[in-house]
C-alpha cells in the first residue's frame, strides 16, 4: 500500500498539470483557428507567416468590410515592386470572410485579378497587423523593415 502512495501523488499531480494547460487555453480565447498573416516582403527568403490567435478583430471587420468606401479600382503598379508590401491574411474563410485579405497602404483588398476589390481601411486593420508583428519572433532585419513601414505610414496619414 505504501508503494501505491508515490504512484498516486505523482498520477495527481500530473492531472493537475494537465488541467491548468486546458484552463489556459480556453482563457487564451477558446478554439484555435487555421487563420495565418503573412509578411509580403518579397526579399528572396520566404515570406514569414503566424497564426493568429486572437481573431476577434477579424470577427468585427467581417460586419463592416462590404461598407467600406472603395479606395481604387485597380491595383497600383507600386504594390508588385521588391520589398515590404504589407500583409496577407490566409484562413478568414472559416471566419466568414474572405480567404486571402491583402493590406498595404491604409487599403484592404479582397479577391485578386479583376474580381479584386479595394476599400479604404478605416477599421484599422492594417495598425492592428502592425502591433501583431511586433509580438511575433520575427529576424531583426524584419522587425526594422516593419518598424520603418509603420513610421512612413504615420507620416503620410499625418499629411492627409
Amino acid at each position: 500500500m505504501r508503494a501505491m502512495k508515490p504512484v498516486f501523488s505523482v498520477a495527481v499531480a500530473l492531472s493537475l498539470i494537465g488541467l491548468s494547460f486546458v484552463v489556459e487555453a480556453l482563457a487564451a480565447g477558446g478554439s484555435n483557428t487555421n487563420v495565418m498573416v503573412e509578411v509580403l516582403i518579397f526579399s528572396g527568403r520566404p515570406n514569414p507567416t503566424w497564426q493568429l490567435q486572437d481573431t476577434n478583430r477579424l470577427q468585427a471587420l467581417k460586419g463592416k468590410l462590404n461598407g467600406l468606401p472603395e479606395a481604387f479600382k485597380e491595383e497600383p503598379a507600386e504594390w508588385s515592386r521588391l520589398g515590404f508590401a504589407g500583409f496577407r491574411i490566409h484562413g478568414g474563410k472559416a471566419l466568414g470572410l474572405p480567404d486571402r485579405i491583402r493590406v498595404y497602404r491604409g487599403v484592404i483588398q479582397t479577391g485578386h485579378g479583376k474580381a479584386a476589390r479595394h476599400v479604404m481601411d478605416i477599421a484599422g486593420l492594417e495598425q492592428w497587423l502592425i502591433q501583431e508583428a511586433k509580438q511575433q519572433p520575427l529576424e531583426q532585419p524584419m522587425r526594422d523593415v516593419i518598424a520603418n513601414y509603420e513610421t512612413t505610414r504615420k507620416v503620410e496619414t499625418e499629411r492627409r
